[in-house]
């Protein structure tokens, strides 16, 4: 057989990924192509890699609708520590003595080639296969060792980018897979969001998280909506209404969707449909985390408190407000709620009959 070994961080596992191990198996015309996630990439030492359990889960879904040929080895992940490359070739010309053995690696490896381990070795144990990562190929190392060069076209998608929050770069089935289990998520806010709006974002969720939990809710419940109740928090207006209107809705219609309302919706959206969270509460806490509503769940409330009064929102008696959230839920929110109200009047903030409503409501 014809077998070729993809190995990677696959953190997490991106339509990029596919696409090369698809190009691979047609042009090498292979029997299997075997997906080996690292423990811990030599060369990324210093990169937090989600668990090996949820890249393994994600690379199952990926190719669940590729070539029945298409497998995943734990060998590296079982084995922990840094992933050695030529322990890992070893171990498979073991376990397939009679068979041709490919090793697939991008193009941007082969300028330091000749400092790998044992490379001697590994060249003469397994073809190395070499796909194009740009169009500069380093051509000594091609020829000292006899690697392959794919001529694929250059993928633009990168796991970086995922982790940044390109989610599109991922397969249906990954999207979801990272929405439910909330992965990549601080670092999808640090990288969408400016340095201070993210700080925010963090203490929000690490307050509403201590409230939820205080008051009988999912602690992570709570830190999920306070971390990404902002997330489109710096979305131009225009940008905002059109994204708004992607999901069939009329977001250039501003009695609906006055300007002061549009990153709690799209922020709702975007959890939704983007990052697929799939938890109605927190998709909706999100959504009246600015405007509240005449209805409101504890979650709802729990936010509300956390983006007012969190860490780094310093006013006079912010640490009482604290203190009173914590041990009493729906007085300490009336009191936010009326310290809100005052706030925006001081501004000179003009109300709708419907926001006036809200604010009645919970301050009595």
């Amino acid at each position: 057989m014809r077998i070729a070994l993809f190995g990677g961080s696959f953190n997490p596992i991106h339509n990029g990924h596919i696409k090369i191990a698809q190009f691979a198996y047609n042009e090498l015309k292979l029997d299997k192509l075997i997906f080996i996630p690292a423990a811990t990439n030599p060369f990324k030492k210093k990169q937090k890699n989600e668990s090996s359990e949820h890249r393994i889960n994600m690379i199952k879904l990926a190719i669940s609708s590729c070539s029945e040929n298409f497998e995943v080895s734990e060998f590296e992940t079982k084995k922990g520590g840094i992933s050695y490359t030529y322990e890992t070739i070893r171990y498979f010309k073991n376990k397939h003595p009679k068979d041709e053995l490919f090793f697939i690696l991008g193009s941007d490896c082969l300028p330091t080639l000749h400092k790998w381990e044992f490379i001697e070795e590994m060249t003469q144990s397994a073809q190395f296969v070499a796909f194009k990562r740009s169009t500069k190929i380093d051509k000594n190392n091609v020829k000292k060792f006899k690697i392959l060069t794919l001529k694929n076209p250059i993928y633009e998608e990168s796991s970086t980018s995922v982790r940044r929050g390109n989610l599109s770069y991922t397969n249906e089935l990954v999207n979801k897979y990272i929405g439910e289990n909330r992965l990549y998520a601080k670092e999808i806010i640090h990288s969408i969001l400016s340095a201070l709006r993210a700080k925010h974002s963090v203490a929000a969720a690490e307050f509403a998280g201590k409230l939820a939990k205080v008051h009988e809710l999912s602690y992570n419940q709570g830190y999920y909506a306070g971390l990404f109740h902002d997330i489109c928090k710096e979305v131009p207006e225009e940008n905002a209404r059109e994204f708004i209107s992607s999901f069939g809705l009329n977001g250039f219609d501003k009695q609906i969707y006055p300007r002061h309302k549009l990153h709690q919706v799209c922020g709702s959206l975007w959890v939704e449909h983007i990052y697929r969270i799939n938890d109605l509460d927190i998709i909706q806490a999100i959504k009246v985390h600015t405007t509240l509503d005449l209805n409101l769940t504890v979650l709802d409330k729990i936010l509300f408190i956390a983006d007012k009064i969190c860490d780094g929102r310093a006013f006079k008696g912010v640490q009482k407000l604290r203190k009173l959230c914590l041990e009493d839920l729906e007085l300490g929110f009336k009191e936010v709620v009326k310290t809100n109200y005052e706030y925006n009047l001081d501004k000179g903030v003009v109300f709708d009959e419907n926001q006036l409503e809200i604010y009645r409501k919970w301050m009595n």
